[in-house]
């Protein structure tokens, strides 16, 4: 059952530490980059209104960031989104726990969301547990996303999917019908403006990707696929298929637009890994309008 949630108007203040890799960026920069959500002007008019603060100072448009450097930003008061916070645990043991995420929801505070996030949502439900996060889905995507409960297992899990040990496997509902049963894109994808991407290696810090396809099924004009990304790239599997003709249904940023209430259709069906010495293959239930599709396949 869906647990729809609606919040007054909070203050949103957010609390992060610079990682290593931004030494030395300016506050402007690192802020449009790490956080691309708003561009540097935007950044830096909240800069300006005295809204970001660094190791206890208010902060001024220019300033050099260390490594390690306390970032506070006070976003104001804020209506968010609605989120669904049904949390389904799928597998859980002292080193990780796994959902099958529901949607809308992002994993993280993000844009307009932040206490309708899974992260603060977990510190509720378990405040004693640091919710660390090893993978990202996007706020509309379901599907499995696993949670490290130590520090110890998240540098583990990260590893593994620096070295691409961890299998990923996802439904797709799009738009059309493929020409081929199945196919690869390998196309490189980049930065367009702010948080879209698209694909090419024209355009800025591009990034190659690689995502195999299999086409299942077709009811009308609308086709299930099954999909494996071998890269981790923001929007990989959204940008990758839009890009060949076959977008996401109901995508508003990759695909036509909204153009029905039928939500959530790309799901991270199952992943495989393994978690020190622990071999785990989970699987999420897909949402329900996948069923027709599922069962033309069976």
């Amino acid at each position: 059952m869906n647990r729809l949630r609606t919040l007054p108007p909070t203050e949103q203040i957010y609390r992060s530490h610079v990682p290593p890799k931004y030494n030395s960026f300016p506050i402007e920069k690192y802020f449009a980059t790490r956080f691309s959500y708003q561009d540097e002007k935007e950044w830096s008019r909240q800069i300006i209104a005295g809204k970001i603060i660094i190791n206890g100072k208010v902060a001024i448009v220019g300033q050099k960031l260390s490594a390690g450097d306390l970032t506070i930003t006070n976003g104001g008061f804020r209506i968010e989104p609605a989120a669904d916070i049904t949390l389904n645990v799928i597998y859980e043991d002292k080193n990780i726990r796994a959902f099958n995420k529901s949607a809308p929801i992002p994993v993280h505070p993000c844009g307009r969301y932040f206490k309708n996030s899974m992260t603060e949502i977990l510190k509720e439900v378990y405040p004693h547990e640091v919710p660390r996060p090893v993978q990202r889905l996007d706020v509309m995507t379901t599907g499995v996303i696993v949670f490290a409960r130590t520090q110890k297992a998240a540098a583990f899990l990260m590893q593994e999917f620096k070295q691409s040990q961890i299998k990923k496997e996802y439904f797709a509902l799009v738009e059309g019908v493929p020409l081929s049963k199945q196919f690869t894109i390998d196309k490189p994808i980049g930065k367009q403006r702010a948080s879209k991407r698209i694909v090419g290696d024209e355009v800025p810090g591009f990034q190659t990707a690689l995502t195999d396809v299999e086409w299942l099924t077709s009811i009308n004009n609308l086709s299930l696929l099954r999909v494996t990304p071998h890269s981790g790239r923001t929007n990989q599997i959204r940008v990758h298929l839009a890009s060949v003709g076959l977008p996401i249904y109901n995508d508003s940023v990759y695909g036509h637009g909204k153009v029905s209430d039928q939500d959530f259709n790309l799901h991270h069906h199952r992943m495989q890994f393994q978690c020190f010495d622990t071999k785990l293959q989970l699987t999420a239930i897909y949402p329900p309008h996948f069923q027709p599709y599922i069962d033309k396949v069976e």
